[in-house]
Protein backbone atom coordinates (compact mmCIF):
# COMPACT_ATOMS: atom_id res chain seq x y z
CA UNK A 1 0.00 0.00 0.00
CA UNK A 2 1.57 3.68 -0.72
CA UNK A 3 0.78 6.61 1.24
CA UNK A 4 1.94 9.98 1.24
CA UNK A 5 2.45 12.17 4.59
CA UNK A 6 1.09 15.90 5.14
CA UNK A 7 2.27 17.99 7.44
CA UNK A 8 3.87 21.79 7.70
CA UNK A 9 6.05 20.28 10.09
CA UNK A 10 9.20 19.03 9.00
CA UNK A 11 10.38 17.62 12.23
CA UNK A 12 6.38 15.79 12.23
CA UNK A 13 6.71 13.94 8.67
CA UNK A 14 10.51 12.99 9.02
CA UNK A 15 8.88 11.54 12.72
CA UNK A 16 5.88 9.87 10.79
CA UNK A 17 8.00 8.61 8.02
CA UNK A 18 10.22 6.91 10.38
CA UNK A 19 7.52 5.01 12.62
CA UNK A 20 5.55 3.81 9.51
CA UNK A 21 9.21 2.60 7.91
CA UNK A 22 9.99 0.50 10.89
CA UNK A 23 6.72 -0.60 12.11
CA UNK A 24 3.98 -1.01 9.14
CA UNK A 25 4.67 -3.72 6.83
CA UNK A 26 3.77 -3.40 3.52
CA UNK A 27 3.36 0.67 3.76
CA UNK A 28 5.33 2.35 1.61
CA UNK A 29 5.83 6.10 2.03
CA UNK A 30 5.90 7.59 -1.77
CA UNK A 31 6.34 11.56 -0.66
CA UNK A 32 5.52 13.78 1.21
CA UNK A 33 3.78 17.27 1.13
CA UNK A 34 4.12 20.44 3.54
CA UNK A 35 1.08 22.31 2.34
CA UNK A 36 -2.52 21.16 0.74
CA UNK A 37 -1.88 23.21 -2.80
CA UNK A 38 1.26 20.98 -2.88
CA UNK A 39 -0.37 17.57 -1.77
CA UNK A 40 -2.91 18.05 -4.17
CA UNK A 41 -0.52 17.90 -7.20
CA UNK A 42 1.24 15.24 -5.49
CA UNK A 43 -1.73 13.05 -4.55
CA UNK A 44 -2.84 13.63 -8.47
CA UNK A 45 0.66 12.72 -10.18
CA UNK A 46 1.51 9.51 -7.51
CA UNK A 47 -1.88 8.62 -7.12
CA UNK A 48 -1.39 7.18 -3.34
CA UNK A 49 -3.58 4.51 -1.41
CA UNK A 50 -2.96 6.33 2.27
CA UNK A 51 -3.09 9.78 2.94
CA UNK A 52 -1.92 10.78 6.81
CA UNK A 53 -3.30 14.05 6.98
CA UNK A 54 -2.57 16.85 9.41
CA UNK A 55 -5.53 19.40 9.85
CA UNK A 56 -3.78 22.51 11.58
CA UNK A 57 -2.00 24.05 8.77
CA UNK A 58 -0.98 27.33 7.28
CA UNK A 59 -3.27 28.86 4.45
CA UNK A 60 -5.19 25.72 3.97
CA UNK A 61 -6.76 23.19 6.46
CA UNK A 62 -6.36 19.17 6.22
CA UNK A 63 -10.20 19.48 5.70
CA UNK A 64 -10.20 21.91 2.45
CA UNK A 65 -7.55 18.79 0.67
CA UNK A 66 -10.86 16.53 1.28
CA UNK A 67 -13.24 19.44 0.18
CA UNK A 68 -10.73 19.42 -3.55
CA UNK A 69 -12.21 15.84 -3.90
CA UNK A 70 -15.94 16.80 -2.66
CA UNK A 71 -15.03 14.72 0.37
CA UNK A 72 -15.14 11.33 -1.41
CA UNK A 73 -11.24 11.44 -2.23
CA UNK A 74 -9.86 8.13 -4.28
CA UNK A 75 -7.50 7.17 -1.02
CA UNK A 76 -7.94 6.45 2.71
CA UNK A 77 -7.27 8.94 5.55
CA UNK A 78 -5.82 9.03 8.61
CA UNK A 79 -5.72 12.30 10.32
CA UNK A 80 -2.58 12.97 12.26
CA UNK A 81 -2.92 16.12 14.60
CA UNK A 82 -1.75 17.59 18.01
CA UNK A 83 -5.24 18.85 18.26
CA UNK A 84 -8.37 16.51 19.61
CA UNK A 85 -10.91 19.08 19.00
CA UNK A 86 -11.84 18.16 15.36
CA UNK A 87 -12.33 14.47 15.91
CA UNK A 88 -15.81 14.84 15.41
CA UNK A 89 -15.88 16.35 12.22
CA UNK A 90 -12.95 14.09 11.00
CA UNK A 91 -15.06 10.98 11.59
CA UNK A 92 -18.19 12.68 9.93
CA UNK A 93 -16.29 12.53 7.02
CA UNK A 94 -14.16 9.19 4.58
CA UNK A 95 -12.06 8.51 7.67
CA UNK A 96 -9.65 5.27 8.63
CA UNK A 97 -8.84 6.66 11.86
CA UNK A 98 -7.53 10.29 14.19
CA UNK A 99 -3.80 9.83 15.46
CA UNK A 100 -3.26 12.56 18.06
CA UNK A 101 0.93 13.52 18.28
CA UNK A 102 2.93 12.28 19.48
CA UNK A 103 1.61 8.99 17.94
CA UNK A 104 1.62 6.44 19.54
CA UNK A 105 3.15 3.28 17.60
CA UNK A 106 0.49 0.96 18.48
CA UNK A 107 -2.45 3.00 17.40
CA UNK A 108 -0.39 3.84 14.29
CA UNK A 109 -0.48 -0.45 13.12
CA UNK A 110 -3.81 -0.24 14.06
CA UNK A 111 -4.89 2.25 11.70
CA UNK A 112 -2.90 0.77 8.96
CA UNK A 113 -4.01 -2.55 9.23
CA UNK A 114 -7.54 -0.76 8.90
CA UNK A 115 -6.47 0.82 5.84
CA UNK A 116 -4.96 -1.89 4.33
CA UNK A 117 -8.39 -3.85 4.91
CA UNK A 118 -10.78 -1.15 3.51
CA UNK A 119 -8.53 -1.37 0.33
CA UNK A 120 -8.79 -5.44 0.27
CA UNK A 121 -12.81 -4.70 0.28
CA UNK A 122 -12.69 -1.96 -2.51
CA UNK A 123 -9.93 -3.70 -4.89
CA UNK A 124 -12.09 -7.44 -4.52
CA UNK A 125 -15.65 -5.20 -5.09
CA UNK A 126 -14.03 -3.15 -7.99
CA UNK A 127 -13.16 -6.67 -9.48
CA UNK A 128 -16.19 -7.88 -9.16
CA UNK A 129 -17.58 -5.29 -10.92
CA UNK A 130 -15.07 -5.79 -13.85
CA UNK A 131 -15.94 -8.77 -14.27
CA UNK A 132 -19.37 -8.63 -13.87
CA UNK A 133 -19.29 -5.53 -16.91
CA UNK A 134 -16.83 -7.78 -18.54
CA UNK A 135 -19.27 -10.90 -18.86
CA UNK A 136 -22.49 -8.45 -19.65
CA UNK A 137 -20.54 -7.30 -22.77
CA UNK A 138 -18.79 -10.11 -23.66
CA UNK A 139 -19.45 -13.63 -21.97
CA UNK A 140 -16.54 -15.83 -21.17
CA UNK A 141 -17.27 -19.23 -23.58
CA UNK A 142 -14.42 -21.72 -21.94
CA UNK A 143 -13.31 -22.96 -18.86
CA UNK A 144 -9.94 -23.90 -17.56
CA UNK A 145 -10.89 -27.84 -15.92
CA UNK A 146 -7.81 -28.74 -13.84
CA UNK A 147 -7.17 -32.30 -14.26
CA UNK A 148 -4.76 -34.70 -12.58
CA UNK A 149 -2.29 -33.91 -15.24
CA UNK A 150 -2.76 -30.23 -16.15
CA UNK A 151 -5.56 -27.79 -17.13
CA UNK A 152 -7.95 -29.04 -20.21
CA UNK A 153 -9.94 -26.04 -21.79
CA UNK A 154 -13.41 -26.81 -22.86
CA UNK A 155 -16.61 -24.30 -24.18
CA UNK A 156 -19.47 -23.77 -21.34
CA UNK A 157 -22.00 -25.53 -23.77
CA UNK A 158 -19.50 -28.37 -24.14
CA UNK A 159 -20.35 -29.24 -20.70
CA UNK A 160 -23.87 -32.15 -20.08
CA UNK A 161 -23.24 -32.22 -16.67
CA UNK A 162 -20.87 -32.68 -13.38
CA UNK A 163 -20.98 -34.76 -10.67
CA UNK A 164 -18.91 -34.88 -6.82
CA UNK A 165 -16.63 -37.83 -6.52
CA UNK A 166 -15.85 -36.72 -3.09
CA UNK A 167 -13.08 -33.91 -3.51
CA UNK A 168 -13.03 -34.28 -7.24
CA UNK A 169 -15.66 -33.83 -9.99
CA UNK A 170 -16.81 -35.83 -12.75
CA UNK A 171 -17.11 -33.61 -15.82
CA UNK A 172 -19.39 -35.25 -19.17
CA UNK A 173 -18.77 -33.62 -21.92
CA UNK A 174 -20.90 -33.41 -25.23
CA UNK A 175 -19.02 -35.89 -27.27
CA UNK A 176 -19.13 -38.60 -25.02
CA UNK A 177 -15.86 -37.90 -23.22
CA UNK A 178 -15.25 -37.52 -19.37
CA UNK A 179 -13.00 -35.55 -17.02
CA UNK A 180 -12.11 -36.55 -13.79
CA UNK A 181 -11.54 -33.12 -12.62
CA UNK A 182 -9.29 -31.91 -8.72
CA UNK A 183 -11.92 -29.28 -7.70
CA UNK A 184 -14.91 -29.58 -5.79
CA UNK A 185 -18.63 -29.58 -7.48
CA UNK A 186 -19.08 -26.18 -5.39
CA UNK A 187 -16.50 -25.15 -6.78
CA UNK A 188 -17.47 -25.53 -10.32
CA UNK A 189 -21.24 -24.70 -9.38
CA UNK A 190 -19.58 -21.32 -8.28
CA UNK A 191 -17.85 -20.72 -11.77
CA UNK A 192 -20.73 -21.63 -14.43
CA UNK A 193 -22.72 -18.38 -13.55
CA UNK A 194 -24.40 -18.85 -16.85
CA UNK A 195 -27.82 -19.12 -16.57
CA UNK A 196 -28.19 -22.54 -18.46
CA UNK A 197 -26.67 -24.96 -15.57
CA UNK A 198 -28.30 -25.42 -12.46
CA UNK A 199 -27.40 -27.69 -9.43
CA UNK A 200 -29.94 -30.19 -9.11
CA UNK A 201 -29.14 -32.36 -6.31
CA UNK A 202 -25.94 -32.17 -3.86
CA UNK A 203 -24.21 -34.71 -6.05
CA UNK A 204 -24.85 -33.26 -9.85
CA UNK A 205 -25.01 -29.81 -11.63
CA UNK A 206 -26.50 -30.09 -14.86
CA UNK A 207 -26.48 -28.11 -18.30
CA UNK A 208 -30.45 -27.61 -18.63
CA UNK A 209 -29.85 -27.58 -22.84
CA UNK A 210 -28.58 -30.99 -22.51
CA UNK A 211 -31.70 -32.17 -20.03
CA UNK A 212 -34.01 -34.31 -22.37
CA UNK A 213 -37.35 -34.35 -20.65
CA UNK A 214 -38.18 -34.23 -16.59
CA UNK A 215 -40.10 -37.10 -15.14
CA UNK A 216 -42.45 -36.30 -12.38
CA UNK A 217 -43.28 -38.31 -9.27
CA UNK A 218 -42.75 -38.39 -5.77
CA UNK A 219 -39.20 -37.94 -6.21
CA UNK A 220 -38.38 -36.08 -9.81
CA UNK A 221 -36.01 -37.10 -11.75
CA UNK A 222 -34.04 -35.75 -15.00
CA UNK A 223 -33.43 -37.69 -18.53
CA UNK A 224 -30.25 -36.36 -19.55
CA UNK A 225 -29.38 -36.03 -23.37
CA UNK A 226 -26.58 -38.94 -22.66
CA UNK A 227 -29.43 -40.99 -21.37
CA UNK A 228 -28.17 -40.61 -17.54
CA UNK A 229 -31.28 -40.65 -15.24
CA UNK A 230 -30.67 -38.11 -12.39
CA UNK A 231 -32.46 -37.71 -9.03
CA UNK A 232 -33.96 -33.98 -8.28
CA UNK A 233 -33.68 -33.30 -4.95
CA UNK A 234 -37.12 -32.04 -3.36
CA UNK A 235 -36.41 -28.57 -2.16
CA UNK A 236 -34.60 -27.98 -5.75
CA UNK A 237 -37.49 -29.32 -7.58
CA UNK A 238 -39.66 -26.17 -7.59
CA UNK A 239 -36.72 -23.81 -8.92
CA UNK A 240 -35.88 -26.11 -11.18
CA UNK A 241 -39.12 -26.78 -12.66
CA UNK A 242 -39.58 -23.04 -12.53
CA UNK A 243 -35.96 -22.66 -14.57
CA UNK A 244 -37.44 -25.46 -17.59
CA UNK A 245 -41.11 -23.57 -17.63
CA UNK A 246 -39.07 -20.30 -18.16
CA UNK A 247 -36.93 -22.00 -21.17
Amino acid sequence: MTAIIVDDEAKGRSSLHALCTEYCEGLEIIGSAASVDEAKVMIDQLKPQLIFLDIQMPEKNGFQLLEAYENQPPFSVIFTTAYDQYAIKAFKLPTIDYLLKPIEIEALIRAVEKAKKQLQTTTTSDKLELLKASLEKDPIQKIALTTLDGFTFVDFDEIVRCEAQGNYTDVRLANGSSLLITKTLKHYEDILIMDNFFRVHKSHLVNLNFVRRYIKGRQGMVEMVDGQMIEVSTRKKEALLERLASR
